[in-house]
């Protein structure tokens, strides 16, 4: 007897298929933590596994508190600091095309005892699949380890789709409009602001362009530029030189190195240029500045 003909196999339908992982991390931050905005083509999870951060997407900043999970879809522009706490934090970044995404935009979730533990087999997962540390912020690229067993990437991305669908189902959503705020917006901005001086102050004896502040923040220019002159008065450029001379004040009240040796130190692009610079901001020249009682008041 023909027992094919008696069978009719049901078709699976994918209502959700990831096509690729970008990068799986789980960070420890610092309370000083903050991490320069950026956006991407793919979609990017913050989840709170402990202490609260405060997030900025699409121009709001909001409250993350632990257990709580947000979603930044494709080309949004985001990031993220600890709000003078320690916070332990997963980021999950991944290609998905699926119209059901959809869901995720602009919510934050709760996650469930359930949901938990399938984002920490995706974690665990990563620890065992992937050749790099977790905690790499400057990953790019996952490499996988050369003994990972058998069926890794398709076990990898069905707990992918399973958290996403169980996500889903269970339709649970803090309104966002209810963590939206200004505070934490601003917060945001100062520490972005206090970031980028930083860099610049660490940098004094090098010589940093523009271009090498937004490689290491990730900002738009736009918004850095904007953002940096409403808190201090000036722009970016303007701060670094002004933070160079005052450097070189400090050099010069020390009396070790000749004007032209600070100026070389400083990477000015000549003595000429270098004393213009110092007269512009202190209204002396370098020669002046050494035997003014101001100098002597450093020290």
């Amino acid at each position: 007897m023909d027992m094919i003909g008696k069978f009719k196999p049901m078709l699976l339908d994918t209502v959700l298929r990831i096509e690729a992982v970008v990068t799986i991390h789980y960070f420890k931050y610092s309370k000083e933590f903050i991490f320069g905005g950026e956006k991407h083509d793919f979609w990017e999870l913050h989840y709170v596994d402990k202490g609260e951060v405060g997030v900025f997407a699409e121009n709001q900043g909001l409250d993350l508190h632990q257990g709580e999970a947000i979603f930044h879809k494709p080309d949004e522009y985001h990031n993220i600091w600890a709000k003078n706490t320690f916070a332990n934090v997963v980021v999950l970044t991944f290609v998905c095309n699926s119209p059901a995404m959809s869901f995720f935009e602009n919510k934050i979730i709760v996650l469930s005892e359930e949901q938990r533990a399938l984002l920490g087999k995706i974690v665990h997962a990563g620890e065992i699949y992937f050749e790099d540390p977790l905690d790499d912020v400057w990953q790019t690229e996952i490499r996988i380890s050369n003994d990972v067993p058998f069926g890794c990437h398709q076990i990898l991305k069905n707990y992918i789709e399973l958290f996403l669908i169980s996500l889903i189902q269970s339709n649970e959503e803090i309104v966002r409009k209810t963590r939206v705020s200004v505070t934490v917006k601003r917060q945001g901005e100062g520490r972005v602001v206090e970031a980028i001086k930083e860099i610049l102050d660490e940098n004094l004896y090098v010589d940093f362009s523009f271009e090498d502040v937004m490689r290491r923040v990730s900002f738009r220019k736009s918004h850095v530029t904007r953002l940096f002159r409403e808190q201090t008065g000036y722009s970016v450029m303007d701060y670094y030189r002004k933070q160079k001379i005052a450097e070189a004040e400090r050099l010069i009240s020390e009396r070790e190195l000749s004007f032209t040796q600070i100026a070389e130190a400083l990477c000015f692009q000549s003595i000429h240029y270098f004393s213009k610079a110092f007269k512009k901001q202190t209204g002396m020249t370098p020669s002046e500045y050494r035997r003014s009682v101001r100098a002597s008041a450093i020290l």
